[in-house]
């Protein structure tokens, strides 16, 4: 935690307890697609958390772009002259294919990378089930240990502690926004995005895509962006399933 170049003071700790409490991610509550995934990536070489923490201090979405300025290293996948990001392009892909009944190019998911993920004036948000930024899911790269709140001795602690209550609170942000569309990435947590489903999942593609209808959201769970052995027609397959789903 050294190289994070801040102290465990009274501020960070009331800021990690804040973004426990009120953090869901970027973009438009109000739009019709929800991306969730499980928790926001880290880069301690290039990115700030202190600062990051800062700008996403009291409220539950924000602009991506604009309210992180503060981070050049999580910004720059906005900036003109970005590559598409990894985890971003097969969510985007399956955006412009909900929004244009084709797939995109990959200079059409760029240039929305850029111009329109993630923003607050546009009909997406991209959202997150665990509130603190992390490196990788191992216990080695935990980053909070040393931090005086409680559960975050271990990332085993944390999700323990946090993830129930977490859960609990998307389930209510989705009765109070009612959102068109919900889509949990990485299969890997099929059973955690179960617990946020109020209805059975059930596989419509296999290996690749579990759905389920209440009332007028539609709950899907694909594949992470970066899952290996996922073709562009498997992908294809995915987003024709859930656009035509019943």
């Amino acid at each position: 935690m050294s190289n994070l170049q801040t102290p465990f003071g009274e501020e960070f700790r009331y800021l990690i307890q804040e973004r426990i409490k009120n953090f869901w991610g970027y973009g438009n509550l109000n739009g019709d697609v929800w991306f969730v995934g499980m928790e926001e990536g880290y880069n301690q070489d290039n990115e700030v958390l202190l600062e990051r923490l800062k700008a996403t201090a009291n409220a539950e979405v924000f602009d991506i772009y604009d309210d992180l300025r503060v981070d050049p290293g999580h910004v720059y996948w906005f900036e003109d002259g970005a590559p598409t990001q990894s985890t971003y392009r097969k969510l985007i892909y399956l955006l412009l294919y909900f929004q244009n009944k084709t797939e995109p190019t990959l200079e059409e998911i760029r240039d929305f990378q850029i111009k329109h993920f993630g923003r607050k004036k546009n009909n997406h948000a991209a959202l997150e089930l665990m509130p603190l930024p992390a490196k990788s899911i191992k216990e080695k790269d935990w980053l909070y240990s040393d931090v005086d709140v409680r559960g975050l001795g271990s990332r085993k602690e944390y999700l323990a502690e946090y993830k129930p209550m977490r859960v609990k609170r998307l389930r209510e942000l989705i009765g109070k926004h009612k959102p068109r569309i919900v889509i949990f990435y990485s299969r890997i947590y099929l059973p955690d995005w179960q617990e946020a489903i109020p209805a059975p999942l059930k596989e419509v593609v296999s290996k690749k895509l579990h759905i389920a209808k209440d009332h007028d959201t539609l709950y899907a769970v694909v594949p992470h962006s970066t899952a290996f052995g996922i073709s562009n027609a498997d992908w294809k397959e995915i987003a024709d399933t859930i656009l035509n789903y019943p």
